[in-house]
């Protein structure tokens, strides 16, 4: 039997392109399910994520479902803040002429899980406590005297089919944006691996900068960039 998800929320994020979908909502759309376990088989995705180190895995939709719940009860249960799912809408779905995606670049509204037939998965992006989620899960953490509000981590993955449209960018400003409107978050971080000049470039267009490795680490992980961001 799987596991229960502890359900904390029933809203959606949509920009102009998107909808992101709270995981505790999407983890039980198999669709999305299967893009995420497609993800973790590609080399090409793997490699520019996590390091050519990490290789691959071989994920069914029930382990994916069981790693999901694991996120959500790190993170969406402890902070209500996580992984989104993150949908292509169709063109009659725009938003383009809606005012607060116009001002903000998102829009928050009630969640219709009953109602996704016409979206395109194509990724995921988060934002989660980095003092209490990924931080302890790394052995040259340095703990930091910051409050978690200022250890806020941006995280997202792409099909490669969506690489270079834009999408990263869109994605993560709004679910920054929201983190800041909901959450008082007053500063973000990330990381990303050396070699991946994409991830780097969106990190770039959002604003953020590399952290200085003389005066402060992160991670401290071997072939990564760390970065931060301020509101």
């Amino acid at each position: 039997m799987s596991a229960p998800v502890p359900q904390t929320t029933n809203f959606a994020v949509k920009t102009k392109r998107l909808i992101l979908l709270p995981t505790p909502l999407a983890i039980d759309n198999e669709a999305y399910r299967s893009l995420y376990a497609s993800l973790h088989r590609m080399p090409e995705f793997t490699t520019m994520a996590f390091g050519e180190s990490w290789g691959t895995k071989d994920w069914t939709t029930s382990s994916v479902r069981e790693i999901i719940v694991r996120e959500v009860a790190r993170s969406w249960k402890v902070r209500g803040m996580g992984d989104f799912a993150i949908g292509l809408r169709s063109e009659h779905q725009n938003l383009e002429n809606d005012d607060d995606v116009r001002e903000h670049g998102f829009k928050i509204v009630e969640a219709e899980v009953q109602r996704l037939e016409d979206v395109r998965w194509i990724g995921y992006v988060g934002i989660r406590d980095a003092t209490t989620t990924s931080m302890l899960n790394e052995l040259t953490a340095v703990p930091s005297i910051r409050g978690w509000q200022e250890m806020v981590e941006l995280r997202y993955g792409f099909h490669p089919d969506a690489w270079g449209k834009g999408f990263g960018t869109e994605a993560a400003k709004a679910v920054m944006g929201w983190g800041q409107q909901e959450k008082g978050v007053q500063r973000f971080i990330a990381e990303t691996e050396r070699e991946n000049k994409g991830s780097g470039g969106v990190l770039g267009k959002l604003g953020f900068t590399e952290i200085d490795e003389r005066t402060e680490i992160v991670w401290g992980m071997e072939g990564t960039k760390e970065w931060e961001r301020g509101i």
